[in-house]
């Protein structure tokens, strides 16, 4: 675990003094069910966990960027006239964007000195990337002394790894590192923002976080293909319906030979995974925490069988799980092809449930799976001292 603690320390080694810097602290995020359908308007059910991205930064004069990152052990250094794309520090990117974002914004960058750090495991699929935005963007509100409006901070987070990361993710992950709260799910409809929270009462029930341990070099231009699919079917149906998504689309199957194989199966999983959202969070209202369970199950056959989404080792964890005693449910969350599964499982089976699975696994693939049991807990913020 890497604290808070340890980041400030770190910045007051690396850049010297141990006063005049703002702490923020960003989580990682899960997501219950509502995969791959933010960029297509659709409903998600995210939730903040206890995994954090740290930071440590204060102005200093002149227009000198320097950063630190902790968990690399690298220093990266530009000006705020000549920020650009670095293929040499590729973390440092996901701070630099935001930067760039603020600047586009007209608001006066100083120059500043920035350390940063956490617990969020790189390529998991708990979006560390999204938590580093969102703490740097917390972060330069407090640096350039302006306070954006939250859903406008989490669009220019989001911008920043769209237009210079080059990833063309959604919005969820953005929105539920700043906004999430304790306790809770947030329920967020995608095409319109608007949002709410739905309490988590799991009682006796937990949830589990497995990673795979899985290098997922190709995940971003999976992607990145899968929201081209998904928007040349949409721009197909725009041709006979007015629809801003493909989740608007009252009836698909209208446009089966309409569009190619490929497109109409992940068409027809945005169209039926951001139903099973709705089914599900009045499962969870209701109390009903195997229906909420069965969700997951189908949410990962979608995502495996029309998506394609899934790999080797999140099927084995998903079906290893369907067989075991006190889970309820279990599916891929985050991009796929690799990261984690989120499992909802009896406390009492936590235990036996990794044990018997890690080993298990690490005789099917070779090496060990990762656990992390997680809460839901409140988004970025700025820590009291």
């Amino acid at each position: 675990m890497v604290t808070r603690k340890q980041i400030e320390e770190t910045f007051a080694k690396v850049f010297g003094g141990d006063a005049g810097f703002i702490s923020v602290t960003a989580p990682g995020r899960a997501n219950l069910i509502g995969e791959h359908v933010d960029y297509q308007g659709g409903h998600v059910l995210p939730i903040a966990v206890d995994r954090f991205i740290h930071s440590a930064g204060r102005k200093t004069k002149g227009n000198k960027i320097r950063l630190f990152s902790f968990n690399y052990n690298e220093s990266f250094e530009t000006t705020t006239e000549s920020i650009s794309y670095s293929d040499s520090a590729k973390w440092s990117n996901y701070v630099t964007g935001v930067i760039r974002e603020f600047k586009k914004l007209g608001h006066s960058i100083p120059g500043m000195e920035i350390a940063f750090g956490g617990d969020v495991p790189v390529g998991s699929g708990l979006s560390s990337s999204a938590a580093v935005e969102v703490c740097t963007a917390v972060l330069l509100e407090r640096l350039c002394g302006v306070k954006l409006d939250p859903v406008e901070l989490i669009k220019l987070a989001r911008q920043a790894e769209n237009e210079f990361v080059g990833v063309q993710c959604g919005i969820m992950d953005q929105f539920s590192i700043h906004l999430s709260k304790e306790n809770s799910a947030l329920l967020l409809n995608c095409s319109t923002l608007e949002y709410r929270y739905v309490p988590l009462k799991l009682k006796e029930t937990g949830l589990l976080l497995v990673d795979t341990k899985k290098a997922r070099s190709l995940a971003s231009s999976v992607y990145n293909r899968r929201v081209r699919s998904v928007t040349e079917a949409l721009e197909t149906i725009k041709k006979y319906e007015q629809v801003k998504f493909l989740t608007q689309v009252k009836d698909l199957a209208v446009y089966k030979d309409r569009l190619s194989e490929e497109n109409y199966r992940r068409a027809r999983h945005i169209v039926e995974e951001n139903n099973r959202v709705l089914s599900a969070v009045k499962d969870l209202e209701d109390g009903n925490i195997e229906g909420l369970g069965r969700a997951m199950y189908e949410s990962h056959a979608s995502l495996r069988d029309l998506y394609e989404v899934s790999c080797d080792e999140l099927d084995f964890i998903v079906d290893f799980s369907r067989d075991f005693e006190g889970v309820k449910g279990a599916r891929l969350t985050g991009a796929g092809m690799g990261g984690c599964a989120v499992v909802l499982l009896e406390k009492k089976a936590i235990s036996s449930y990794s044990q018997r699975l890690s080993a298990l696994y690490e005789e099917r693939f070779g090496w060990k799976p990762a656990f992390h049991e997680v809460s839901p807990v409140n988004g970025a913020h700025v820590p009291n001292n």
